[in-house]
């Protein structure tokens, strides 16, 4: 082989390397790569997606203004009220904090998971298929 072709080829597997080791979306939560997403993957992915964003000082919990930081829109930052969640993030949090303590732990996080996960799973096989992980049409996206 010629060295430009070597070296066009090295140059394709460095660009395309992070791109295939790192998938983005719903298939990245998909971890032995089956093709199939079980809860404790989707628990896992989500999860971690969510503490590693949200869990600014980094001590395991959520607060309210963590999780604020989600659900804030990105076109109100500039609002007055930017830094308060809306209706809609109070009844979010009072779903996923089952203890009341203001605080939103790991174990909470994966039983809410679980809850969406169940609704998820349309054909109640236990996993979530491709189909399954994509939103529905009319459904706003939820950042958990």
């Amino acid at each position: 082989m010629s060295k430009e072709i070597l070296i066009a080829a090295a140059a394709v597997m460095l660009l395309a390397g992070p791109a295939l080791a790192a998938p983005k979306g719903p298939a990245s939560l998909d971890a032995n790569a089956d093709g199939k997403v079980t809860l404790s993957e989707f628990q896992a992915g989500r999860g971690d997606q969510m503490m590693g964003r949200l869990d600014a000082d980094k001590n395991g919990k959520l607060s309210r203004a963590e999780f604020a930081a989600m659900r804030k829109p990105a076109a109100d930052a500039s609002a007055p009220d930017a830094d308060k969640p809306g209706k809609g993030a109070d009844r979010l949090w009072s779903r996923v904090d089952s203890d009341n303590d203001d605080a939103l732990t790991r174990g909470e996080l994966d039983s809410f998971l679980a809850g969406r996960f169940k609704r998820m799973d349309a054909d109640n096989d236990g996993t979530l298929s491709t189909a399954e992980l994509k939103p529905r049409a009319g459904k706003a996206k939820v950042g958990i």
